[in-house]
């Protein structure tokens, strides 16, 4: 990373990032063509320290389709928080953009364990519902995939840098 200043290492500062973002992106690869998909996800930190993504959706369909293909995938997520107007010492102005982001790639894969998938899937109905969900219907569990990505080469980034208390 050229901007070293800027990047974030501490695995559990990545995780809290990727906990405050509502969605992020998987960049797939559909036979040699990008295919770039916008999703919520579910996170966790591993043993290893390393992120943990749960993703969910259609059993059918494109993403479904090139993920049984070519599991190896790219996740990015960021926060825009807009633009700033630098004024410097001797009067000259630039503009900055402020955001935080997170990206690192992995192999995704299904799971098909049926108490992990139930338990992913009534963490996420629970994080997205303003009602307590106690049950996943067992019609859903059948019916929806769920995705297990566990993310390496994890990065972030932060302008302004974050400072160690943050």
């Amino acid at each position: 990373m050229r901007r070293q200043d800027r990047e974030i290492k501490d695995p559990s500062v990545i995780l809290d990032i990727i906990n405050s973002l509502p969605t992020g992106h998987l960049a797939l690869n559909d036979a040699g063509k990008p295919y770039g998909v916008t999703m919520n996800y579910l996170s966790e930190l591993n043993a290893d320290r390393n992120a943990v993504l749960y993703f969910h959706g259609a059993k059918e369909g494109r993403k479904a389709e090139i993920l049984a293909r070519d599991p190896h995938v790219y996740f990015f997520a960021e926060r825009d928080d807009g633009p700033k107007v630098i004024v410097r010492q001797n009067g000259t102005k630039s503009v900055t953009n402020l955001y935080v982001s997170v990206a690192g790639e992995g192999m995704i894969e299904p799971v098909e364990d049926e108490p992990e998938k139930r338990r992913v899937l009534l963490a996420m109905a629970n994080a997205f519902s303003e009602e307590p969900i106690e049950s996943i219907p067992d019609a859903v569990l059948e019916m929806t995939a769920v995705w297990k990505l566990v993310l390496h080469g994890v990065t972030g980034k932060s302008n302004p840098p974050l400072t160690p208390q943050e």
